[in-house]
């Protein structure tokens, strides 16, 4: 059954775990919010599901109970689990699938059903060719051990990452088969034509986020300057059977309102 979810990112800053600054096992994407508050708003507003950064998720690492308390008391599913990592430094990578297992393994607990991964280091000197070989091996690397726990993985191309750029992206695209999970607003804001990318690339997209685009930032769906209507038609028309993820991160605005536009937005169209 396809799935709406809402991404927990929108009631919150972001920040990086602490240990990740001297560990790289222990680097973590947090939301610094109240996952219960913000869960309760994701279902108030009409979501059936949510996405949430694994360093929320690894805080109930140690109390799943609690968790799955959380979700049964608000009917509502965990979607996915997104999870940064470098994967172009040899010695790193190792650390990072350590901790992508352990996330995924967690995640699967929980009954989630995608896991978002995000990265591909651009280093002070700049990105070297090898560096795209170095980060389709380690998706590849990563996209099994997803699989293991029964779990779909898909690259999140992400502004200020090697997957910025159209050219960018069908060269990550060319040299491995993972799955694509596309950021609308993020592909339009590194140049990409996502009407062209979603075409190109639709076998491989089991997921979607979606989130508009206005003067530079993210804004409530139907309030930017993105045709989010004609990417969903064609979609459909496409018979999409993956899920669907509204993303609203750095709204100025009130994320309970920009939750609550973007699935009034969604709903005359899904």
């Amino acid at each position: 059954m396809i799935k709406l979810g809402y991404m927990t990112n929108a009631f919150g800053a972001l920040v990086g775990a602490g240990g990740g600054v001297t560990s790289v096992k222990d680097i973590r994407y947090v939301t610094m919010c109240d996952d219960e508050e913000a869960i309760k708003i994701i279902k108030s507003k009409g979501y059936s599901a949510i996405e949430l950064f694994d360093g929320n998720l690894s805080n109930y690492e140690g109390d799943p109970e609690k968790f799955k308390q959380l979700l049964n008391k608000y009917d509502i599913d965990l979607l996915g689990v997104y999870v940064g990592a470098n994967f172009i430094y040899k010695d790193a990578l190792e650390d990072e699938l350590f901790r992508i297992d352990k996330i995924a393994a967690l995640a699967a607990k929980f009954g989630a059903k995608h896991i978002v991964l995000g990265g591909g280091a651009i280093r002070a000197t700049g990105i070297l060719d090898s560096d795209y070989d170095l980060l389709a091996a380690g998706l590849d690397k990563a996209n099994e051990i997803v699989k293991k726990h029964g779990l779909i993985a898909s690259y999140h191309p992400h502004l200020g990452s090697m997957g910025q750029s159209p050219e960018q992206i069908n060269k990550i695209f060319s040299l491995t088969d993972i799955p694509f999970c596309p950021d609308i607003a993020h592909l339009v804001a590194g140049g990409s034509d996502p009407i062209e990318l979603l075409t190109k690339y639709f076998d491989r997209i089991k997921y979607v986020h979606l989130k508009d685009l206005k003067d530079g930032a993210f804004v409530p769906l139907g309030k930017g300057d993105i045709d989010i209507r004609k990417i969903v038609e064609l979609l459909k028309e496409k018979n999409y059977s993956g899920d669907w993820l509204v993303e609203i991160d750095g709204y100025s605005g009130s994320p309970v309102e920009a939750c609550e536009t973007s699935y009034n937005f969604l709903k005359e169209i899904l």
